[in-house]
């Protein structure tokens, strides 16, 4: 397998950190058909932020978690929307080669961050306009600053929610405090072993069966993401009143129940990214 530089001109600052956005990348590669390997390499800059979210404005984790597209959905634009249309501007044969390569890099590092169990968003008034720009890239529930303001303990350290889910964790998982790229190569290996051969085998058919980039398809197919990664926000992540979290050390008997959520989501985002991106230069999922 040849990997390619492309699939990291990616930020480790938002949502998934660097170890979890690599790991989805690198997944993804093991299941790319070959036109579609051939039609990634396409040169590019660098990642720009994008203005891109969904909340479910209904009522505070555990009580409730939903997402109802497009009301959810704001004037300008959230990421299931994003999907949506990176997904058309990458199968627009007639835009330059830097656009649609620039479209590629918005769904690499979109369609990982859909998969987040932990997207939470942060209120505007609370945030500076670059801040503003982070938070509309990726978040599935209008909750609680994003978690950013629930305290909590990881390993005897002081951090919030929102970057234990995005960081701690899935570091802690492989045993890091700095990801390296061979270290994150060793754990897609890992987790591709759990695709091809392992627990997640079975499950592919319900990881890709929603897959559609015709018409209203791409949104449609986003939105299930969407909800798909919002339930595991009442089911695990805030499952309990926020108050009871807030103050308590998680890198115990928490961190061991988001073990295989984290796993299996990152799975999921890296299946979800090689069929979509084969749907689109070969017209089928490859899976």
């Amino acid at each position: 397998m040849r990997f390619t530089p492309f699939l990291f001109l990616l930020p480790g600052v938002v949502s998934w950190g660097l170890l979890g956005h690599q790991t989805v990348a690198l997944i993804a590669q093991f299941y790319l058909l070959p036109k579609t390997v051939t039609e990634r390499n396409e040169p590019g800059g660098g990642f720009t932020f994008g203005y891109h979210f969904v909340n479910g404005q209904d009522r505070p984790p555990p009580d409730s978690c939903k997402i109802e597209y497009p009301k959810d959905c704001p004037p300008e634009g959230c990421i299931v929307s994003a999907i949506a249309n990176y997904t058309e501007r990458l199968m627009d044969k007639k835009l330059e080669r830097e656009s649609r390569a620039e479209a590629l890099r918005f769904l690499i590092h979109f369609v990982g961050d859909i998969t987040q169990p932990r997207n939470f968003s942060l209120p505007p008034t609370v945030l500076s306009p670059m801040s503003q720009q982070l938070r509309k890239k990726v978040h599935t529930e209008a909750f609680g600053a994003g978690a950013n303001s629930i305290l909590v303990y990881f390993a005897g350290k002081p951090t919030n929610l929102h970057a234990a889910w995005d960081t701690s964790i899935p570091n802690k998982i492989i045993n890091t405090t700095s990801p390296t790229t061979l270290e994150s190569l060793g754990w897609a290996n890992a987790i591709a072993s759990l695709i091809n051969v392992g627990p997640y085998k079975r499950r592919l058919g319900s990881w890709v069966h929603d897959l559609d980039t015709e018409g209203n398809g791409p949104e449609n197919s986003a939105a299930k993401w969407a909800v798909d990664s919002n339930e595991l926000v009442c089911e695990y992540a805030i499952d309990v009143a926020p108050e009871e979290i807030n103050g308590t050390e998680i890198a115990g008997e928490y961190y061991d129940g988001a073990v295989p959520i984290v796993i299996e989501q990152i799975a999921k985002g890296g299946v979800r990214l090689a069929g979509w991106l084969n749907l689109i230069f070969e017209g089928k999922t490859g899976f």
